[in-house]
């Protein structure tokens, strides 16, 4: 999430109707004994649990504003945030009390009564954001899936703040010139194919010294989907676009993912007998899953996890379009496997894939060994992914990209370019964040 002059009102109104909430909670809770210094006496612990409360918000996407058209999702996240501040708030001033104070009672009013009010605020922003902000216009040129995508997800999603204010979908010089030589745009989103287009390169120039935006489809495209364009992409974007991190972002990332496996290893290892021994009970077989993976500049490597699946036909019998379909994995995971992987317990074991350097916490999905070399074949590109080191989670996977048949593989793919040309120590972190919310809500695969 990127805090903008759009999902910044959202920010302080969570703010305030927090402390509004807290108010109003405590003059409930005291009656006619209210005052001034009871309010004040318990402003100062409960701020710290705000902390909790916005964290919590962003886990759950409730800053994103593509999440704000669909009200029922919407009324979900903010619910299940809720809820999930209260188990929060009630751990920190269980273990941590602050001053004396174990507010029981409080924390239920102040729930429900934040809740309400959070609500109504939040529900008035959505509205007005949806329907009542005027919109940019913009002048888009280009064809193509990835434009029609984005022509559609943008009249879908009013509340990003923008609409089509005509769309040019041949390259025609004539009508190109008549659409610039208007002023109803204030945005011309332009394809990588004019950009050496002298005459076009003449007007837009004109158009950049009277005020009007530029941007090129690629970015813009970036820039609202979070990914990059497939139909854009040529050898010299990799070129330009690709840059090495510096070796500060790869030592501190190396340093967090040796110092984080080791505290996940010590916390669960206790519990592996225990779940090895449930996962014979519940099926015959090993209890871990041992598979060969493509790793960094396609190295091959053996990934552990614990086996959610009954043990069947090899996977790689028959390699098909539709990998899902193919291994059958809604019919052969157990009942207990399917809680393992909602909750990402399958995925304890590959900390020590970690610690060995094979994977990190944050990368692109590490492919079985056998379909890397069929999407490569049928994705132009497709091992530009391997230029860093797989990871557990990733920017793609967060977006519930899986790459479980050809076509979703390629849609993978556009997550994983944006995130390897765009990481840094912010997105790895929203991405961690982003998976804590997987695993709050129970939405694993």
């Amino acid at each position: 999430m990127k805090v903008t002059i759009k999902n910044f009102p959202f920010l302080i109104a969570d703010i305030l109707s927090f402390y509004v909430a807290l108010f109003l909670t405590l003059l409930i809770r005291f009656g006619s004994s209210f005052t001034r210094e009871i309010f004040i006496f318990h402003l100062k612990p409960f701020t710290w649990s705000l902390v909790f409360l916005i964290g919590g918000f962003f886990i759950m996407g409730l800053y994103d504003l593509r999440n704000l058209s669909k009200l029922f999702k919407y009324f979900r996240l903010l619910a299940i945030s809720v809820l999930l501040y209260f188990v929060i708030a009630t751990a920190y001033f269980y273990f941590a009390p602050a001053e004396g104070i174990t507010p029981k009672t409080i924390l239920v009013i102040l729930t429900l009564v934040f809740g309400t009010i959070d609500f109504s605020i939040r529900e008035i922003l959505r509205r007005y954001l949806i329907k009542s902000q005027p919109l940019v216009s913009i002048l888009l040129i280009g064809k193509g899936e990835d434009v029609a995508e984005l022509a559609k997800y943008l009249e879908e999603n009013p509340q990003l703040g923008y609409k089509i204010g005509r769309w040019i979908k041949d390259y025609d010089i004539r009508e190109i010139d008549e659409a610039l030589s208007q002023n109803d745009n204030k945005v011309i989103v332009i394809p990588h194919q004019l950009r050496g287009d002298k005459f076009f390169a003449d007007k837009i120039y004109e158009k950049l010294v009277h005020g009007v935006d530029i941007i090129s489809f690629s970015e813009f495209y970036e820039n609202v989907m979070g990914k990059v364009s497939m139909d854009e992409l040529r050898e010299n974007w990799f070129v330009e676009k690709i840059k090495p991190k510096d070796g500060l972002y790869s030592l501190f990332k190396r340093i967090l993912d040796i110092a984080l496996a080791f505290f996940v290893l010590l916390v669960t290892v206790i519990l592996w007998p225990l779940i090895a021994m449930v996962i014979k009970l519940s099926s015959k077989g090993q209890a871990f899953f041992l598979k060969e993976r493509v790793g960094l500049h396609e190295k091959k490597f053996i990934l552990y996890k614990f086996r959610t699946m009954h043990s069947g036909k090899s996977e790689q019998t028959q390699l098909s379009e539709n990998f899902s379909e193919e291994r059958g994995d809604t019919d052969r995971v157990f009942l207990l496997g399917k809680w393992m992987r909602k909750m990402r317990v399958d995925e304890w074991p590959q900390v020590i894939n970690v610690l060995k350097g094979e994977l990190s916490f944050v990368g692109p999905r590490a492919d079985f060994f056998d379909y890397y070399g069929l999407l490569k074949q049928k994705i132009s590109y497709y091992q530009i992914r391997t230029i860093i080191a797989p990871g557990l989670s990733g920017w793609a996977q967060i977006h519930n990209k899986t790459g479980n048949s050809v076509e979703n593989a390629r849609e993978r793919l556009a997550y994983d370019i944006y995130y390897i040309k765009n990481r840094s120590f912010i997105l790895d972190l929203a991405i961690t964040l982003k998976t804590l919310k997987t695993i709050f809500t129970l939405s694993g695969a």
